[in-house]
C-alpha cells in the first residue's frame, strides 16, 4: 500500500508541475497578435479523447480555450463545403484549440464503411494537406494525435485500465463499431497517417492504456506546440515558379462602347425581369449565388450591384463592403472572414470588393509580404474551386475605366454635396500608384480566372454599358447553371 501511495504522490507532484508550465505558457501565447495553436485529437472512442480536454481545461484559462466536437455533417453543414465549418471555428491567435473530431473524422469514416474508394480517400487527403499547408503558413501550429489501446505492430492487445471502459464516453466518433469495424479504422488510420504526415504537422500516436500517462505525454506535446509558436516567429514561405502576367488585359477593352439612354431603358427592363424568373427558378433552391465586383475606384461597382439588388428578394440576400480587416479579423487567418460570408443554398452573396484585396491593394500598399500575395493566388483558386464543386454559382467582375474618365469622375465627386463623402485621400493617393494597380490587375487575371471561376472584364466608361453587361452576363450564367 506504501508504494500505491507513494505512486500516487509522485503522480499528484507530476501533474502540478506540468500544470504550472502549461499555465505560464499559455499566458504568454495570449501576447501573441498572430498564430495560435490548434490540437486534433482522434482515436479509439474508449481512449479517453474527451477526458483529455477535460485534463486542459483544469489545468488552464477557460477563457482561452477553443473546443469544438465534429460528427458527420448534418443540417447546414451538410449543404455548405466540407472545410466551411473548420474554418468558422478556428482558434484566433494566441489561443488553444481542441478538435474532437476534425477534417479527417469524416473520410476516414466513410472509408471504413467501404464509402468511397482508396483513390478518392487519397485525393480527399491530399486536399487536406493543402489546407493544413495553407494554416502553417498562416502561424497555426497543428498537433495531431491518435490515441490508441492496441499495439498494431505487434498485434497483441494491451491490459486496459478498467475504469476506461467504464467512463461515460463524452463523443462517440465511431458509434457501434464492432472489433471487426474498428480493424478497418486501424487500417484506414495507418494510410491516413502515411499520407499527411509533415515535418510541419506529423501524426502522434499516444497509448492510451493508462490514463495518467496519456494526459502526460499530450500535455508535453502541446506545451512545446506553445513554445514552438511563442520563440518561432511564422517564416513566409516562398513561392517557387511565381511569374508575372505576359499581357495587358486592360488594353485590350473597348471603351468607346456606349448604350443610348432609351435603349438602356428597354435592356435593363428585360435583364431585370429574366433576373427576376431565373431566381424564382424551383432548381435555384439546391444551389447558391456569389458575385464579386472589383475595380479601379469611382469605375461604378455600387451602381451596377444596385442594378442587381433591386431584382432579388432581401430575405436570400447579403451585400458585403468588404474594407480593412477588424481587430478581430487581423487576428485570424485572411480568407476566414470570407468563409463566413459564402451563401447557403438558395441565397445570394454579393461582395463590392473582396478577397482580391490580398492581391490588390495589399500588395500595392505593402500590407503583406511578397511571398504572402504570391501565395494568395493558389489559395484563393482553392477557396474558389471548393465554393463550385459544391454547387454555388462564382461571377467575378472586373469593371474597367481609363486614368483619365477616373479623373473626370473624382472630380464631379468633388463637386457634388450629395458625391463628396464618396471621395477620400485614400482614393487620391491610389490614384498615384495607377501603374502599380494596372501590373496587380493583369496579374490577378491570369492567375485567378480559371475555367469554373473566370474574370468577366467589363469596360464602364460608359455607366449605362456597364450595368446592361453585368445583368446579361449574370442572367446568361444562371439560366447555363439551372439548366
Amino acid at each position: 500500500m506504501g508504494n500505491s501511495k507513494d505512486d500516487s504522490k509522485q503522480r499528484k507532484a507530476e501533474r502540478e508541475a506540468l500544470r504550472e508550465e502549461l499555465l505560464e505558457t499559455q499566458f504568454e501565447l495570449r501576447s501573441l497578435e498572430h498564430g495560435s495553436v490548434l490540437v486534433l485529437i482522434s482515436g479509439n472512442d474508449f481512449a479517453g479523447k474527451a477526458e483529455v480536454i477535460h485534463s486542459f481545461y483544469e489545468w488552464l484559462d477557460n477563457r482561452y480555450l477553443n473546443t469544438r466536437a465534429f460528427g458527420m455533417p448534418k443540417g447546414v453543414d451538410k449543404r455548405m463545403p466540407r472545410m466551411w465549418r473548420y474554418w468558422r471555428t478556428l482558434p484566433p491567435a494566441g489561443e488553444l484549440g481542441f478538435y474532437l473530431g476534425s477534417w479527417y473524422h469524416q473520410p476516414l469514416m466513410k472509408l471504413s464503411r467501404g464509402q468511397i474508394s482508396i483513390n478518392r480517400f487519397t485525393a480527399q487527403m491530399q486536399d487536406i494537406l493543402h489546407f493544413e499547408r495553407l494554416l502553417n503558413d498562416e502561424g497555426i501550429i497543428l498537433v495531431k494525435i491518435w490515441l490508441h489501446l492496441t499495439d498494431d505492430e505487434r498485434g497483441t492487445r494491451q491490459r486496459v485500465d478498467p475504469s476506461l471502459l467504464k467512463q461515460t464516453v463524452a463523443m462517440r466518433e465511431w458509434g457501434d463499431f464492432s472489433a471487426a469495424d474498428y480493424e478497418k479504422v486501424r487500417e484506414g488510420a495507418r494510410l491516413m497517417t502515411e499520407l499527411t504526415s509533415t515535418n510541419e504537422s506529423p501524426w502522434i500516436r499516444v497509448p492510451a492504456t493508462d490514463p495518467h500517462l496519456r494526459d502526460q505525454r499530450i500535455g508535453q506535446i502541446v506545451l512545446e506546440a506553445m513554445r514552438q509558436r511563442i520563440n518561432t516567429p511564422p517564416v513566409p514561405r516562398p513561392v517557387y515558379g511565381w511569374q508575372p502576367a505576359q499581357r495587358d488585359y486592360l488594353a485590350q477593352l473597348d471603351y468607346s462602347q456606349k448604350l443610348p439612354k432609351d435603349e438602356y431603358q428597354q435592356q435593363l427592363l428585360h435583364w431585370q425581369n429574366r433576373l427576376r424568373d431565373l431566381m424564382q427558378h424551383p432548381r435555384f433552391a439546391r444551389r447558391s449565388l456569389m458575385l464579386v465586383f472589383e475595380g479601379s475606384d469611382a469605375a461604378g461597382k455600387g451602381g451596377a450591384i444596385r442594378r442587381i439588388t433591386q431584382c432579388l428578394d432581401p430575405r436570400i440576400l447579403r451585400v458585403h463592403g468588404t474594407r480593412a480587416p477588424s481587430d478581430e479579423e487581423r487576428r485570424m487567418p485572411y480568407l476566414w472572414r470570407f468563409w463566413r460570408r459564402i451563401p447557403a443554398d438558395g441565397n445570394v452573396v454579393v461582395f463590392d470588393r473582396s478577397y482580391y484585396g490580398r492581391v490588390l491593394v495589399e500588395r500595392v500598399e505593402g500590407f503583406c509580404a511578397e511571398s504572402e500575395w504570391q501565395r494568395a493566388y493558389g489559395e484563393i483558386n482553392e477557396f474558389e474551386q471548393q465554393l463550385t464543386e459544391n454547387g454555388t454559382l462564382l461571377i467575378k467582375f472586373w469593371l474597367a475605366i481609363t486614368e483619365e474618365e477616373q479623373l473626370k469622375r473624382f472630380k464631379e465627386r468633388e463637386a457634388s454635396p450629395v458625391k463628396r463623402y464618396k471621395l477620400t485621400e485614400e482614393d487620391w493617393r491610389n490614384r498615384k500608384r495607377w501603374p502599380d494597380y494596372v501590373e496587380a490587375l493583369n496579374d490577378m487575371v491570369e492567375h485567378t480566372s480559371t475555367r469554373s471561376a473566370p474574370w468577366h472584364l467589363i469596360p464602364a466608361e460608359d455607366k449605362r454599358h456597364a450595368r446592361i453587361q453585368t445583368l446579361r452576363i449574370l442572367c446568361e450564367a444562371l439560366e447555363e447553371a439551372l439548366e
